[in-house]
């Protein structure tokens, strides 16, 4: 929701324990959990107790957070939760500790005046989120008694969920002084171009073993990559080694009457559906579709083409230049790219497996043509009518890391190393400090243990 809440345990280890730990929350032995209330010490830090109440919010928002991947009437998932929230609090206050030991934990006036203007920033993003989606009504010209009755429902509705200005802001100055102590756990971490290299080259041995002799495997991988991008906006790597096989074509796709598409694409349906289903299973009062009828639709398509494709291989035959050829019939009636992809991309990269990205006609004319330079015959396809053009071969070999690339490996090394020095710090600290369970809640050891 609002950027502080999100941050909520940032600095912490909640997210790498819960998934790690997961198999201990599903495994273990069912026990009873005690009913536990504010004051109840649930371990000591260094002498100091530390309480339920200090505990219960983390461990509330693990809850929101993740409990719906477990049973949370289930009492070792809640000793499980509970474990988790209890270790975060603790590494919180070692975390505390450190910064007065370091001299990080005062705040300046210009900082505490930055960090409060910071929250209340991020409060009024949350009040303006809720009278959007809840008051959409509102505008500029709106009375003032309506959005200020509506900007007070908002803020008693963030005030029933625990949040409200003054609490942001507190987690504000909280997590600023827990963010120089991160900062100087974790200032050692760097990352070389040779390590990003040693990391590409990794990548590259990996993909050459999955795909150097499996080109099926490949097009299935780079297919999920194209769906990620398509529909869900998501990056996923490419993989670093093209295996052998692929050739690079362009192709003029020529427009098909509609009334003539429509017939044939009926007509095959109809007879692919009738092919698919068991003998004297289909209810239908319609005459059933010959391949004769399939093939009288699709050679009237060809008919009516027939023109223009002689034209198109008189042209070639004569040196035209298979651009330009793409450019005067690869066009709908209005004069635009009947394949725009022609327009943006150089050459289409193409296999025997590529159906999983291109219609099967387009692959089956890419692959039909024995000799460079040379073109297909016309294929028939839903799109319209290819002619390919097979322009080169094009090497297997690993796949070059774009600029951008690199930059995003560096990125997610760096960050890995810093991980690494925070969580070789923390538990550096936490092994010499001195840390009392009362045994109202199970340590993390003793879970891993439990095991």
């Amino acid at each position: 929701m609002m950027k502080t809440l999100r941050k909520l345990a940032a600095l912490l280890m909640c997210l790498c324990m819960l998934l790690s730990m997961s198999a201990l929350a599903e495994e273990a032995a069912v026990t009873e959990i005690p009913e536990l209330t504010a004051d109840t010490v649930v371990a000591t830090l260094n002498g100091k107790d530390l309480l339920w109440s200090d505990v219960e919010p983390v461990y509330s928002s693990f809850v929101s957070q993740y409990g719906n991947y477990y049973d949370m009437t289930n009492p070792d998932n809640v000793q499980f939760f509970r474990s988790v929230a209890l270790d975060n609090v603790l590494v919180e206050n070692l975390l505390n500790l450190k910064a007065v030991e370091m001299g990080l934990s005062e705040l300046t006036e210009q900082d505490i005046a930055d960090l409060e203007a910071s929250a209340a920033a991020e409060w009024n993003t949350a009040i303006d989120s809720y009278l959007a989606y809840f008051h959409p009504d509102l505008t500029a010209e709106s009375a003032e008694a309506d959005v200020a009755a509506a900007k007070a429902e908002a803020e008693q509705y963030y005030r029933e969920n625990g949040f409200d200005l003054e609490m942001i802001t507190e987690q504000y100055k909280k997590y600023a002084v827990l963010d120089r102590v991160q900062q100087t756990m974790i200032q050692d971490a760097v990352v070389t171009d040779a390590d990003v290299e040693a990391y590409y080259q990794a990548l590259v041995a990996a993909d050459k073993e999955k795909y150097e002799n499996d080109v099926a495997a490949y097009m299935a991988y780079e297919s999920q990559v194209r769906m990620s991008a398509m529909y869900y906006g998501a990056s996923m790597d490419n993989a670093w080694y093209k295996p052998d096989g692929f050739r690079a074509v362009r192709h003029i796709l020529l427009p098909v009457d509609e009334a003539l598409m429509n017939t044939y694409t009926d007509l095959q349906a109809r007879f692919e559906e009738q092919q698919s289903e068991p003998a004297g299973e289909t209810e239908t009062t319609e005459a059933p579709v010959t391949e004769e009828q399939v093939n009288e639709a699709k050679a009237a398509i060809f008919a009516s083409l027939a023109d223009t494709i002689e034209e198109i291989n008189q042209k070639f035959v004569e040196g035209a230049d298979f651009d330009e050829l793409i450019t005067t019939y690869g066009v709908n009636a209005d004069g635009t790219p009947s394949d725009p992809g022609m327009a943006s991309n150089p050459y289409y990269e193409v296999c025997a497996a590529s159906d999983t990205l291109y219609v099967k006609e387009f692959v089956d004319a890419s692959m039909s043509i024995p000799e460079v330079g040379g073109i297909s015959a016309p294929y028939l396809s839903s799109f319209g009518v290819h002619i390919v053009k097979y322009l080169h071969d094009i090497p297997g070999g690993p796949v070059e890391m774009t600029a951008a690339q690199r930059m995003a490996k560096q990125e997610e090394l760096l960050l890995d190393k810093q991980n690494e020095l925070y969580s070789a710090q923390v538990e550096a600290w936490m092994a010499e400090a001195n840390i009392t369970y009362t045994g109202v809640i199970s340590d993390m050891d003793a879970l891993q243990s439990a095991e």
